[in-house]
C-alpha cells in the first residue's frame, strides 16, 4: 500500500458490538488520497474481533491486540507511533459515519488547520435522547464560537477529532488523565495552533439509555472535569488574562444554559438563604445522587417565580439569540418544544451535577464517583 497521507485510529476495550459497523463505514470511503486505520484493542473480550482481522487481513486496515489492559492514554500513544499519516482523525468505536465523503472533507479542512473538533450529532431514539441531543448543538456552538472569535482550541470531544502529525508531536502526545481530549485540546490553546470546527461533514453518536445511566456518566465525565481543572488553575488563570474574554465567556454561556437558574436565583433575590440554598443542596448532591433531582425541580420552580422570572427571561432570551441563529448555520435540527424542554429541564439537572461534582472534588476532596452512584 502506498504511503498513507490521514491515519484513523480507534479504541476498543474488550467489546467490540459496534465496531464491524464503523470499519465497513471507513473502508467504504471516497478519497482521492491514500489511507489508514489503526484499530487499538484492549482486552478483546469476544469473537468479533478474530473474525474482523481475518476479514480485513492484507487491506488498508491494522489491528493492535492488547490482552493486557494498557489503557486509553496509552493505547492512543502507541497508535500514534504506529501511525504514517500526516492527519491524524481519532474516533470512538461507537460512532457511526453516513458520509462516503467524510475522510475527504476532513484532509481538505487539516491542509489549513491543526486541530479540529468535527460535529457530532445524537442519535435519536427515545426521549432521553430528544434532549441530549441539545447538548452536542451547544458544544457545537462554543466550538464554532471559539473558532471564528478566538481562533483557538480550548477543549476536544473525542468521540470524533483530528490532529495533525506535527501539532500532536509538539504537544507531546496525549496526557495520563482522565479527560485526555479535553487535556490536549486546551493545552494546544497556548500553542497557537489555529483551530476549525468541521460542520461540513459529521459523526453519529448514541446517548445513554436511561436517566441512571446519564446521571451516573455526566458526573463522571464533571468529576474528571474537575479535577483536571484543579491541576491546571495557573493555566486557566493566565488564559482568562489574554484577550477575547467575552468570546470565551459567550461560549461557556451556549454550552452550559443551566447557569441561567443559578443566576436567577442569585441576582435578582437579596435573601441570603434563597443565595445560598442552591449550594447548600449542591453540598448535598456532592455525597448524595438522589438529592439531584430535588435540587433541579426547586431550581426550576423557584425561578418561574417573581422576582427570578424577569431575570430568567432576560437571559433566556439572550440565550436563545446567541444558540438558535448559530445552530440553524451549523446544519443542527430545532424543535421548539425539545429546545424548550432541553432549557427547563434537561440543563438545569445537567448544571447541578456540574456543581454537585465541584463540591465533591474541592470541598470533599474526593477523585471518583464510588458511594455517589445512583
Amino acid at each position: 500500500m502506498s504511503h498513507p497521507k490521514l491515519s484513523v485510529i480507534i479504541t476498543v476495550y474488550r467489546e467490540a458490538k459496534t465496531l464491524p459497523r464503523l470499519l465497513s463505514q471507513l473502508s467504504s470511503q471516497k478519497t482521492s488520497f491514500p489511507y489508514e486505520i489503526i484499530v487499538m484493542i484492549d482486552e478483546p473480550a469476544d469473537k468479533i474481533i478474530s473474525t474482523l482481522i481475518e476479514e480485513y487481513r492484507g487491506r488498508n486496515i491494522r489491528f493492535d491486540v492488547s490482552h493486557v489492559r494498557r489503557g486509553k492514554v496509552s493505547a492512543l500513544n502507541t497508535a500514534i507511533g504506529l501511525a504514517r499519516g500526516d492527519v491524524l482523525v481519532f474516533l470512538d468505536n461507537d460512532v457511526e459515519i453516513k458520509d462516503e465523503f467524510f475522510l475527504e472533507k476532513i484532509n481538505r479542512w487539516m491542509e489549513k488547520f491543526d486541530i479540529a473538533e468535527i460535529k457530532k450529532k445524537i442519535h435519536i431514539d427515545s426521549f432521553l435522547s430528544r434532549l441530549v441531543y441539545y447538548d452536542y448543538v451547544s458544544f457545537g456552538v462554543a466550538s464554532y464560537i471559539f473558532e471564528k472569535h478566538v481562533k483557538r482550541c480550548a477543549g476536544l470531544n473525542g468521540a470524533a477529532m483530528a490532529l495533525t502529525r506535527k501539532a500532536i508531536k509538539d504537544l507531546g502526545g496525549f496526557k495520563n488523565c482522565i479527560l485526555e481530549d479535553m487535556d490536549i485540546g486546551f493545552r494546544s490553546y497556548f500553542t497557537g495552533y489555529p483551530f476549525k470546527y468541521i460542520f461540513d461533514t459529521e459523526v453519529i453518536v448514541y446517548s445513554p439509555h436511561s436517566i441512571r445511566e446519564w446521571l451516573n456518566q455526566r458526573m463522571r465525565w464533571s468529576v474528571g472535569a474537575w479535577l483536571w481543572i484543579r491541576e491546571h488553575l495557573f493555566h486557566f488563570a493566565y488564559a482568562g488574562n489574554r484577550h477575547n474574554v467575552v468570546e470565551s465567556l459567550a461560549a461557556l454561556f451556549a454550552m452550559f444554559p443551566g447557569s441561567i437558574f443559578f443566576a436567577s436565583m442569585f441576582f435578582a433575590s437579596d435573601t441570603p438563604l434563597v443565595k445560598t440554598l442552591p449550594f447548600v443542596l449542591s453540598l448535598l448532591g456532592g455525597l448524595i445522587a438522589t438529592v439531584i433531582p430535588i435540587m433541579t425541580v426547586f431550581e426550576m420552580f423557584s425561578s418561574l417565580l417573581p422576582p427570578f422570572i424577569f431575570v430568567f427571561l432576560v437571559l433566556l432570551v439572550l440565550y436563545s439569540l446567541l444558540v438558535l441563529p448559530i445552530s440553524v448555520k451549523l446544519g443542527f435540527q430545532v424543535h421548539l418544544v425539545n429546545f424548550l424542554l432541553y432549557l427547563f429541564v434537561y440543563s438545569p439537572l445537567w448544571f447541578s451535577v456540574l456543581i454537585a461534582a465541584f463540591i465533591r472534588v474541592f470541598i470533599f476532596q474526593k477523585k471518583d464517583i464510588s458511594g455517589w452512584k445512583i
